[in-house]
């Protein structure tokens, strides 16, 4: 079986247990390996899925740190950014700019603090879909062998 092909049943896997739940998930994803591969390579399959999927926790856990992206970077440029207007909210004819720049730094500060928690979040559930698939797998191994 190809790396493509295992790939892909785990992609469906999580894609099916965040909307029909875990019941119905673990029968297609079984379902579709089973389908997929013969009788005498399920056993290879099944160290693959497994292998794959752990892969894909080590790499989740790299990025679950949410300081560790594109976002802090901006995070810290609105602070910067929010410094100023406030010194330009203490100078009288630059006001005005102050008062819309800060506006403008509080808004997109605000949503990139909602974008990394929730990103935070879904690192969390896509490590315990993995892990669920890890499972799954370990108990068809245990069954086929």
């Amino acid at each position: 079986m190809s790396k493509e092909t295992v790939d892909e049943a785990i992609d469906m896997y999580v894609k099916e247990r965040m909307v029909r739940g875990k019941q119905m998930a673990i029968t297609h994803f079984l379902a579709s390996l089973y389908l997929k591969e013969q009788s005498e390579g399920i056993i290879d399959c099944m160290r693959r899925v497994r292998g794959l999927t752990r892969y894909y926790m080590d790499l989740t856990k790299v990025m679950l740190n949410p300081f560790k992206g594109p976002e802090v970077a901006w995070l810290f440029s609105m602070v910067n950014i929010a410094i100023y207007a406030c010194f330009l909210l203490s100078v009288e004819d630059q006001r005005l700019l102050g008062i819309a720049l800060l506006s403008g730094t509080l808004v997109n500060g605000g949503y990139l603090i909602h974008n990394m928690t929730r990103k935070w979040c879904d690192m969390h559930v896509m490590l315990a879909i993995y892990d669920e698939i890890v499972q799954i797998a370990d108990h068809e191994l245990e069954t086929l062998v």
